[in-house]
């Protein structure tokens, strides 16, 4: 059974099928209001764009039955006499037939877009179904009536080039009109846009009006053509430069629209006292120059808007693709530099740890050989070596953990009691007067984490926070649920209140063996960020001058954040 939501597309094609067939029968009662003697045949015939859009517009599985209704709306409309019908049927079976020539030579040798984007979609508009197909037409058009008896030998040439014309004026006329409107959308026109082609359909009107208003000319076979004429043109390109093809087809409509009723009527620089084909011819051809003039521009600024957004894109697709090369050789380089300095740091520290352990021994076996109450400068240079020993123990330790590769065994853990653990160790040592300020969510689901390791990466982040604060101040963690790349993760917090870091620090805070302190080894943090990685999460610092300092920390859950935790 079809929803309510797949019914729209199954009967648009039949929507869509009456609309056409519908507009062309009124096309074609405009067009009989055109035909006028002694030509008896139509300065501008529209049916014939309405059915080249119409066949264009849809599929060739549906063109019999579109066919089929076209020729019977067509007759319908047209037909004053069933005398005629004869000459009738002919006419609009001619028409529908140069409509599917033209359409069939489009689509199989232009590739046609019904958008009109191209320079060749113009072209091909213009020779295949102008030119061409329409002389079809228009040979079915007046042979007809030369077989009948209803047209001399003698006018058969003079009124075929008036049907043609006017069948080709149709075709670049409506055919642009309905393909640029029917397709594409609205998509990017503003209310302000629209204000313009108003204003813009409203000045060429007037001004095609007064041009095409202007009194008969008074002497015998006198064509009033003069400078005027050409008004309308500023108009076309203003049309085609703003709004491209749809700009300019409705441009070109508004404009034969205005002209085709005053020369009808009588006036303007084409009309004579008799109407007769020069004139027609005249009118035509100013109407195609315009048509084809606004067409050609358009479709030519089409192709080099699509230029240029295309070379914007392959631009922007090339600063990307440097930017991300640009990163990856920066994480080579420091994936290199890392594996040098953690080969380095090991080799370094096992060379140490032997001589100090040795001297760690004797500073102990000199300390149980020397008398208890031993006082004065060899107690204080014991005490000296011993400090110094400590302190280069901890660097050679801190050095191991930077060189030990970090494969971390991962397994569900609750977050919470890992971040109590770190912040007390740290706070063991700290200064007395630290305020700390807790909020851990404890109903975040398990993460993935080696316990151990997320130890000592917190530790190593309470303790740079404790020391940023010598005299005191507030120590704040936060521990809550946080989404990062589209993926849930637990982010965690921990802010201080000391001295901050400049830029330039900051900048360089996470690199091994960069510190601050003369009593620092510049590895904590190098060691966090590559704890943080191991598990598949990010580490991130703010911090101002003057205010503090906050580091970031975000890890992914074990699972989805809808687990249960117990």
């Amino acid at each position: 059974m079809l929803t309510s939501r797949s019914n729209p597309r199954r009967w648009w094609p039949l929507v869509r099928m009456g609309l056409l067939v519908v507009a062309y029968a009124v096309s074609v009662w405009l067009g009989g209001l055109l035909v006028l003697p002694p030509e008896n045949v139509s300065a501008m015939w529209p049916p014939s764009g309405v059915a080249l859009a119409a066949l264009l517009l849809t599929r060739y599985r549906q063109w019999p039955v579109l066919l089929l209704a076209l020729f019977v709306a067509g007759v319908m409309a047209f037909v004053q006499g069933w005398d005629r019908l004869p000459s009738l049927t002919g006419v609009v079976a001619g028409n529908l037939l140069e409509a599917v020539v033209g359409a069939v030579l489009l689509r199989r040798l232009v590739r046609f877009h019904p958008s009109l984007d191209r320079v060749r979609d113009v072209l091909g508009l213009v020779v295949l179904a102008a030119l061409v197909s329409c002389s079809l037409g228009a040979t079915l058009g007046v042979g007809l009536p030369l077989a009948r008896g209803e047209l001399g030998p003698q006018g058969f040439w003079p009124t075929w080039r008036v049907f043609w014309i006017g069948d080709a004026m149709g075709v670049l006329v409506m055919a642009p009109l309905m393909l640029t409107w029917l397709t594409g959308g609205l998509g990017g026109w503003t209310r302000r846009l629209g204000g313009e082609l108003a204003a813009l359909l409203v000045c060429l009107g007037v001004a095609t009006h007064l041009v095409f208003s202007t009194a008969l000319p008074t002497a015998p076979n006198a064509i009033a053509l003069h400078p005027m004429t050409y008004l309308a043109f500023p108009f076309l390109l203003w049309a085609a430069l703003r709004f491209e093809a749809r700009g300019s087809a409705l441009a070109t409509a508004v404009l034969s629209t205005v002209a085709l009723w005053h020369t009808a009527h009588g006036s303007g620089p084409f009309a004579q006292a008799a109407w007769h084909n020069i004139s027609l011819s005249y009118l035509q051809s100013f109407i195609a120059a315009a048509s084809v003039s606004g067409l050609l521009l358009a479709s030519a600024l089409g192709e080099r808007r699509r230029a240029q957004e295309e070379v914007s894109h392959l631009n922007q697709e090339l600063r990307d693709s440097l930017r991300t090369l640009a990163a990856t050789q920066a994480e080579l380089v420091r994936r290199e530099r890392m594996a040098a300095l953690g080969e380095l740091s090991a080799t370094v520290a096992h060379e140490v740890r032997n001589p100090l352990g040795a001297i760690a021994n004797a500073v102990a076996a000199l300390r149980r050989l020397a008398p208890r109450d031993m006082e004065g400068p060899a107690s204080g240079m014991l005490d000296i070596m011993d400090e110094e020993v400590r302190r280069l123990d901890l660097i050679v330790n801190d050095l191991l953990d930077f060189a030990r590769p970090m494969e971390p065994r991962l397994q569900s853990q609750q977050l919470p009691p890992v971040v109590d653990g770190a912040l007390s160790a740290s706070l063991r040592s700290g200064p007395a007067h630290i305020t700390v300020s807790r909020t851990l969510d404890e109903s975040l689901p398990p993460i993935a984490v080696d316990p151990q390791l997320i130890h000592v990466a917190l530790t190593n982040l309470f303790t740079n926070a404790v020391q940023a604060m010598p005299g005191g101040g507030t120590l704040t963690t936060k521990l809550e649920p946080d989404t990062r790349a589209g993926t849930p993760h637990a982010r965690l917090t921990i802010s201080d209140t000391g001295h901050g870091m400049a830029p330039e620090v900051r900048a360089r805070i996470f690199e091994p063996f960069y510190t601050t302190r003369a009593s620092g080894t510049g590895l904590g943090l190098a060691i966090v960020r590559r704890i943080v990685d191991s598990h598949h999460g990010e580490v991130a610092v703010h911090s101002t001058v003057g205010q503090g300092t906050t580091f970031t920390v975000w890890l992914p859950y074990a699972s989805g954040p809808e687990q249960v935790t117990g």
